[in-house]
């Protein structure tokens, strides 16, 4: 999961900027003060290492650009919030 928290760091103020929002009365997008970066990383740390009921949160595999496929499970399971 190295590599993959690496790529993650690297764009983490803009995962708390851009990503983590939610919608006020106003109609307008604020960052959340509930979900941060770092909370996500811990979460997705636990849910690819011990997981819930037997399952883990797909992180790639520890090989040549392997990350990738963790960044796009990371893509697809935020798509479906």
């Amino acid at each position: 999961m190295n590599s993959l928290s690496q790529a993650l760091d690297n764009v983490k103020d803009d995962i708390d900027s851009k990503l983590l929002l939610y919608k006020t009365p106003a109609n307008q997008w604020e960052p959340s003060t509930v979900y941060r970066y770092d909370d996500f990383l811990e979460s997705l740390k636990i849910m690819s290492e011990s997981g819930v009921a037997g399952k883990l949160f797909y992180t790639g595999e520890n090989v040549n650009n392997g990350y990738v496929y963790g960044l796009i499970n990371i893509a697809a399971f935020l798509a479906q919030s």
